[in-house]
């Protein structure tokens, strides 16, 4: 009997053991397989404004091979189009009408760290970073991230009053001490110093091609204003009228063609320089390192730009396609399909559940977005049929502003004028919301009649459709869909 209880104890031992070493491979071969995550985000950057997405005035060598060697999603949408309440959207996981972060000039505070994206890859044991422009999160939330290092735009930046609105030049520092060079040499320093035992979670967040529009000499000189293709002009009228006082206000209204071609090559030569450039360099390091096969790197803007549509540039607190239609692009060729181009719509909300589910971490309830897990490893072939959803603050122009505007150079203010303009219709005091489907797109706002357009599958809203008893059937759908997130 005692023999029989030695031999039973011995082989519980053994079994204890075999467990206990099974279990910490297990662990150690989560590790190992946990992919890492480097999510590049840049700010203005238009979703058409690379090759790849059949842009000739643009020079995106790296985000073309991305996106040949990725997936390009070429209907992705912004929820928000400035860069606060957006980039709030994306940590956050939730639309920005769920936040009630509407615009840049936010009354309350940003986020805390818990809860956030970053939150659960911490908590799933990844070391996270956070490297460049923050406008998101708050001082005790950056208190949470294993590495910190923020800067927004060079000092040489800074908006004065003779500037305007379409402001463009070449950079006045040797490009070694701008700030894209920084942030890329800081990311790849943060790559380097990881360790196969621990994976990472590194945010990149870049200042370009955010106005004014700027780049070494040896980028910009690519360009040629003549050789620029500008799109083709749409009457704000045709939309609403809070768009055309706004290109009325802001002087657009008396931008010549030249000058607007001109913004448009210093745009194209920031993406190519403080973006393309700058990717380029951090996947080469991924490869270096020898992690480029177990990296998710997803690549996105916080917004758009007007950049020549209804004779305009830079941004506002506006809901079209302009403004919200943004890159993003999904690499990771040990873990993603190679060269697929997904048409169906998608939006910046579904970055959230999407990095959750490819690393193995349960995605929690309530986000607004979805998980493109599927689609990006071939199991799906296209995006159903969907809405997506924006929404953002704004105020009306004074009601006498027409009697007295402001001038375009205030001697007694050292505030720009574009600023000045921008201010006045920046402020949240009342809301609009836009819904989207590939063919349909409806912006409900509350000073303003409701904007009704049938898009086809195209990206420039052309003729506001509101009123039209052909297309009513069309607005109430819509509009019912849009009560439910507004």
């Amino acid at each position: 009997m005692k023999n029989y209880k030695l031999f039973f104890r011995k082989e519980l031992l053994l079994l204890i053991i075999i467990l206990t070493v099974a279990f910490s491979n297990t662990l150690a071969q989560s590790r190992e397989e946990a992919p890492n995550i480097v999510f590049i985000i840049c700010d203005q950057m238009r979703g058409d404004a690379m090759g790849a997405a059949g842009n000739s005035n643009a020079r995106t060598p790296h985000l073309d091979a991305l996106a040949s060697e990725g997936v390009m999603f070429r209907n992705n949408f912004s929820n928000n189009p400035v860069c606060l309440p957006s980039r709030v959207s994306m940590f956050s996981g939730q639309f920005p009408s769920q936040t009630g972060v509407l615009c840049n000039k936010h009354p309350g505070q940003w986020l805390d760290f818990d809860r956030t994206l970053p939150w659960y890859f911490k908590q799933a044991g990844y070391r996270t970073g956070l490297i460049g422009k923050n406008h998101c999160y708050e001082k005790d939330a950056l208190e949470q991230f294993d590495v910190v290092s923020l800067r927004g735009r060079e000092k040489f930046r800074a908006y004065s009053p003779f500037v305007p609105p379409h402001w463009h030049s070449d950079i006045l520092w040797p490009e070694e001490d701008c700030n894209p060079g920084k942030n890329t040499r800081e990311a790849i320093e943060f790559i380097n110093r990881s360790t196969p035992d621990q994976a990472f979670f590194l945010t990149v967040s870049y200042f370009d091609p955010h106005p004014p529009y700027m780049a070494p000499a040896t980028y910009t000189s690519k360009y040629c204003a003549t050789d620029m293709h500008l799109p083709e002009y749409i009457d704000p009228a045709l939309l609403g009228e809070r768009l055309a006082q706004h290109q009325k206000a802001l002087h657009y209204d008396r931008i010549t063609e030249y000058d607007l071609k001109e913004t448009l090559r210093y745009y194209h030569a920031s993406v190519e320089w403080g973006v393309d450039h700058q990717v380029g360099e951090i996947i080469e390091a991924l490869r270096r390192k020898g992690i480029e096969d177990n990296t998710i790197l997803v690549f996105t803007a916080d917004h758009g730009d007007f950049m020549g549509e209804y004779h305009m540039v830079r941004k506002g607190m506006f809901l079209y396609d302009a403004l919200l239609h943004v890159p993003l692009i999904w690499y990771s060729p040990g873990l993603i399909q190679e060269g697929l181009s997904p048409d169906g719509l998608t939006q910046n909300a579904d970055i959230f559940p999407t990095l959750l589910d490819l690393a193995g971490i349960q995605i929690p309830k309530g986000l607004a977005g979805r998980s493109l897990k599927n689609i990006l490893q071939g199991e799906e072939p296209e995006i159903k049929e969907r809405f997506i959803y924006a929404a953002a603050a704004y105020s009306d122009l004074p009601e006498n502003y027409w009697e007295s505007p402001e001038p375009y150079y205030n001697p007694d203010s050292p505030v720009p004028f574009h600023t000045r303009v921008e201010d006045l219709t920046w402020k949240p005091q009342y809301h609009t919301t836009m819904i989207r489907t590939r063919d349909w797109k409806l912006i409900i706002s509350d000073t303003h009649e409701p904007e009704l357009y049938r898009m086809n599958g195209h990206r420039q809203e052309r003729q506001n459709l509101y009123g039209s008893t052909e297309h009513q059937e069309i607005f109430e759908q819509l509009k019912k869909e849009i009560l439910l997130i507004r």
